[in-house]
């Protein structure tokens, strides 16, 4: 069984523990050599205050009482970061939200008691691999485990440390003798090639490196007051689709505030910031305590009741909902309401400060009012920890993970949707939803700072609602747009998107085309989902066709794209219904049989029509359109007996297929009809069903009320269709006794042959059917 995680370099951290115990010798690391070419990209570079003056230290002539971790009182981690001499405060901010999560730093730092230095007035420390922990003997090498595209990377390093004049010059601890931020970035920077690749990044590669989570990056709007936030979903635009950037609006702040105290109580790990505007400096601090540019971690959300004879701060206010952040770099907190010294806190009472663990101290722990912080920050970060587990009461996701490439010789580096020609190319990806769901989707891209000379791409995706059928790749950006993501160029793009029950493609792509790269890719979704990567363009060619169609286009297929639209009923069911369609050649033979979702037909008192939405689509392929044909039969669902047809609709594609309408989106609506048994002999006049056709893309070309007539029906589309038609009335409703119908001579007594009767078209006397028809003469669909 393989492990969970990979050994960068082979190197495997209890053989070298037990070869340098054996040996006595202290490890030296060869990967990551003590000399400038793991300190800078370009050793001839002169540009470093600290070149030429640089030596490395091990971590016990640094200090005669090394620590891994140092605990204060109560148990708890000292999370006080300071950053170095390399600009990667978005690397420190995050090591100092991680420092918050004992259970996640536990993760990146694997039985970090084992590896910790051993000291004499440690009890119980005595035997085993402990008598090679002291001070002395340590042998001088630590594990760490990053998560990078994908998988868990075990990283081991020595314990030598750049400094200059005999301290550290990179990111430490506030105590001098606590060593695992230090060690933490050295192997950070070992997998980044060396110190100076973790110059400039952002707070969520970070994070998902640290915990190997999706990251949930929401875009703050600036409000002003809380007052102008929109406080429920009924107050925000609808669009249909819903993704993570502006998601207070459409969220409403009651279930804003709800997510983020959820996701607090699960375990979470949130950060936010305050992006730097035009003319404003990274870490420089605001009047107000606050400083831009810098991740601060999200300890916890609560809210204080206040009784009616309380409520002092603001009128009509009910509640104040107070959230506490983290500084990592400890000391520098906010000066405004509710800081530490504020007087704000003099009105709660001392049970409730207690129970909101409270304190006055410089330890970078702050509260502050949802209204200031919302009006402040700029950006929150999520990275939740997705329960996929069956062995679970909470709430399961389902996770699915892909690794791909763009590549221009496998034709798969298209560039984004303005490139028409090229943009279905891309690799496409098939998602069934078979209920309303939420998915997280993330696309990474491989981490390049390691690469002098490359930078991130820009990347991002696009999902459409295709067929409900489809089963082969898209070829025209014609769909409607189910859910997208800005393209950035950023290691890692992430959308929240809700969508209903139906089939979508998700098709991942550089912002320009011929940009070759790889990326893996995370979906979760909340309820069960069926996603597979579509390889095929069309259907496969037959063997046969060259012998069968010898001079004709035998490899000639043809795309047909239905969409229902809706149906307009003359009366009320009040039943579950749902259509079937039938795609058949002329003679009957059914090459495909689809039901759309069952839906109940709601009646509307202030109109005389029901009618009732239904928006699906498909797809079909044929090779020659002059033979084939669609029937839609609208179907009542019985539970305890069979379903009940109610009316039916034909539709030929042979009309459609025309050079003056192919490629051109159809409207056809037409009458319900049933199938009757009339006699040969019998005579019926006939009665005009109305049939309109309307082009979308030629709105002059409408065909209006035409008319053309039916004959007898064998198979399913063996009637002859001109201009129009007409269907005839039921002839049993005009003549309930049937004499005239049944023709019987009562002398002779003859009996009656079913061959002496025909198949017929009336109309059903229910309402009409509305689709879209779309011919293609090739598979660009």
């Amino acid at each position: 069984m393989s492990p969970k995680y990979r050994k960068l370099f082979g190197q495997n951290y209890k053989k070298i523990f037990l070869e340098c115990a054996r040996t006595g010798i202290n490890f030296h690391d060869e990967y990551f050599p003590t000399n400038d070419s793991s300190l800078y990209k370009n050793t001839r570079k002169e540009a470093n205050i600290y070149r030429n003056k640089v030596e490395w230290i091990r971590c016990k002539d640094l200090t005669n009482n090394p620590h891994l971790f140092i605990f204060d009182n109560e148990s708890k981690i000292n999370t006080d970061v300071v950053q170095g001499a390399v600009g990667n405060c978005w690397l420190i901010s995050a090591i100092g939200v991680l420092a918050t999560h004992p259970k996640l730093l536990n993760k990146v730092i694997p039985k970090a008691s084992d590896q910790d230095w051993y000291h004499s007035h440690e009890p119980g420390k005595k035997m085993g691999v402990y008598h090679f922990r002291d001070t002395e003997r340590h042998p001088g090498v630590f594990r760490f485990r990053f998560y990078r595209f994908g998988e868990w990377i075990e990283i081991v390093v020595d314990d030598y440390l750049p400094t200059s004049n005999d301290k550290i010059i990179y990111a430490q601890s506030r105590n001098p003798n606590e060593m695992w931020v230090s060690l933490l970035e050295k192997a950070y920077a070992k997998l980044c090639r060396c110190y100076e690749s973790l110059e400039a990044g952002t707070a969520s590669d970070a994070l998902v490196d640290l915990t190997g989570t999706i990251p949930d990056t929401i875009e703050l709007p600036n409000f002003s007051k809380i007052d102008d936030v929109p406080h429920s979903p009924d107050q925000c635009s609808s669009t249909g689709v819903t993704v993570s950037k502006n998601i207070v609006e459409q969220m409403g702040l009651k279930n804003f505030i709800m997510m983020i105290q959820i996701a607090n109580k699960k375990g979470a790990l949130m950060s936010c910031s305050i992006n730097a505007l035009e003319g404003e400096i990274e870490q420089e601090r605001l009047p107000n305590g606050l400083v831009i540019g810098h991740a601060y971690g999200i300890v916890d959300v609560q809210t204080i009741q206040v009784p009616v004879w309380k409520r002092v701060w603001k009128r009509n206010c009910k509640q104040i909902i107070l959230i506490r952040l983290h500084n990592p770099w400890g000391e520098i907190e906010w000066n405004g309401a509710w800081s530490d010294k504020s007087e704000e806190w003099k009105k709660i009472n001392k049970s409730k400060r207690k129970k909101l663990g409270f304190k006055i101290a410089d330890d970078g722990e702050f509260w502050m009012s949802f209204e200031d912080w919302l009006s402040n920050f700029t950006t929150l970060i999520i990275c939740r920890h997705l329960n996929t587990s069956i062995f679970s009461f909470e709430k399961r996701w389902y996770g699915i993970t892909f690794k791909g490439d763009w590549s221009i010789e496998n034709l798969t580096a298209g560039g984004c949707v303005n490139n028409k020609k090229t943009f279905d190319q891309n690799p496409q990806y098939r998602i069934i939803t078979y209920k309303p769901t939420t998915l997280i989707i993330g696309l990474m891209q491989e981490d390049r700072r390691a690469d002098i000379n490359r930078e991130n791409l820009t990347i991002g995706f696009i999902v459409y609602r295709v067929e409900e059928n489809r089963k082969y790749r898209v070829h025209k950006s014609t769909y409607d747009v189910a859910g997208r993501v800005t393209y950035i160029n950023t290691r890692e793009v992430t959308a929240r998107i809700t969508l209903k029950s139906g089939t979508y493609v998700l098709i991942p792509s550089t912002f320009k085309p011929n940009q070759e790269g790889n990326y893996f890719m995370r979906i979760f979704s909340g309820n069960k989902i069926d996603i597979m990567r579509l390889e095929k363009d069309k259907p496969k060619k037959k063997w046969w066709y060259p012998i069968i169609y010898w001079g004709k286009k035998s490899y000639f297929v043809g795309t047909i794209r239905i969409k229902l639209m809706n149906i307009n009923l003359k009366k009320f069911i009040g039943k579950t219904t749902y259509i079937k369609t039938i795609f058949a050649d002329l003679n009957g033979r059914i090459k495909q049989k689809i039901s759309t979702p069952k839906f109940i037909i709601k009646e509307d008192k202030n109109n005389s029509e029901i009618r009732t939405e239904i928006g699906v689509e498909y797809v079909f392929y044929t090779r020659d359109p002059s033979t084939c044909g669609l029937l839609f039969q609208l179907y009542q669902k019985n539970n305890f007996s069979k379903d009940k047809l109610l009316g039916e609709m034909r539709l030929l594609i042979d009309p459609y297929s025309k050079e003056n309408k192919q490629g051109k989106m159809w409207e056809v609506t037409k009458t319900f009809t049933k199938t009757i048994k009339v006699p040969k002999n019998y005579s019926t006049s006939t009665t005009k069903e109305s049939e309109d056709e309307i082009s979308p893309n030629e709105c002059d070309n409408v065909d209006k009320k035409s008319e053309k007539t039916v004959t007898k029906i064998s198979g399913i589309f063996n009637n002859k269709e001109n201009n129009g038609r007409n269907v005839q009335e039921n002839p049993l409703n005009g003549n309930r006794r049937g004499k005239k119908i049944v023709n019987r001579n009562r002398r002779n007594k003859k009996a009656i042959n079913s061959k002496d009767f025909i198949s017929q078209l009336v109309d059903a006397n229910i309402g009409e059917i509305s689709v879209r028809i779309t011919y293609f003469p090739d598979l660009n669909s």
